[in-house]
């Protein structure tokens, strides 16, 4: 169980970092010519002078990596799972065509629920609705073992 969990936090970490590495570098193909770091003092005063506006919000940069919390990486990691065990039930013969359609369609209706309730919660799912979306993956592991 302990593997579940660190898995994806470590991917999730890995990804941050070259996210971050990716917007650090951002573009450096030269300097320009006119500017204040050459002595240009009144570059951005006058209307046509090629000087983009102070931005409106000054808010730091973040990622989809960034965004991305535990719980949400937990539960999709967990319904990855219960997708590969349907596969191999499915492969093995021990599990039908109509009931594995049924099971992928469970396991559809889990992940758009955890992707909405994240979407909600600026990418975080709240503790009822993880305890919730916990109790439909484990009744979604425990109709695997059944039907199959």
């Amino acid at each position: 169980m302990r593997s579940l969990i660190k898995t994806p936090a470590i991917a999730a970490l890995a990804l941050s970092l070259a996210a971050g590495g990716a917007f650090a570098a951002g573009r450096h193909e030269g300097t320009n010519s006119t500017g204040p770091e050459n002595g240009d003092y009144y570059q951005g005063i006058f209307g046509n002078d090629d000087v983009a506006p102070p931005a409106p919000h000054a808010r730091p940069m973040s990622s989809a990596a960034d965004v991305e919390q535990p719980r949400l990486a937990a539960i999709l990691h967990e319904l990855r799972a219960a997708n590969h065990r349907m596969e191999a039930e499915r492969a093995s013969g021990r599990l039908s065509t109509v009931a594995f359609h049924r099971l992928r369609r469970e396991e559809g209706n889990i992940r758009s629920d955890a992707t909405h309730v994240a979407a909600m919660h600026n990418g975080r799912i709240p503790g009822p609705s993880y305890a919730q979306l916990q109790r439909d993956v484990r009744r979604l592991d425990w109709n695997i073992a059944r039907s199959a």
